[in-house]
């Protein structure tokens, strides 16, 4: 079964707590660029990880649908219209989340906007092995 659309989230979330905003035109320390360049390795790794799941529960039959809408889409292209396990959408949020995080990253333009971390700063509840990764990215 192909991949179902993503659900569209919001592209900047702002994180409680965080008011620092950096200006991709203000010269960033060395430190800063390292931490940065270390958190965006950790997101692409982390991905690596929800993407081999998705393509597990995928063919397992537990992918599908991610709420009632989506259904009836598949269902009006006469396509599977089953729901998503759980784990499975938890899996695509993050995905979702961790490439909102990471494209503005690749534009300098765009990275004035981009929000000051992943909207998801946990990992799915039944990848416990991912635990580690995210303390790391926080």
């Amino acid at each position: 079964m192909a991949a179902p659309p993503l659900p569209q989230t919001p592209a900047a979330v702002q994180n409680p707590g965080t008011s620092a905003t950096v200006s991709p035109n203000a010269p960033q320390s060395p430190g800063t660029q390292v931490r940065e360049q270390k958190r965006v390795d950790l997101l692409l790794e982390i991905n690596i990880e929800l993407l081999q799941e998705i393509n597990t529960l995928q063919a397992q039959g537990r992918g599908g649908a991610m709420n009632p809408q989506h259904q009836l889409q598949l269902r009006q292209l006469n396509m599977d219209d089953s729901m998503a396990a759980e784990e499975y959408i938890q899996c695509l949020r993050r995905v979702q989340a961790n490439l909102a995080y990471l494209a503005p990253r690749a534009d300098v333009q765009q990275a004035m906007k981009a929000p000051p971390g992943p909207a998801h700063m946990t990992p799915p509840p039944h990848m416990a092995q991912l635990q580690l990764k995210y303390e790391a990215l926080r």
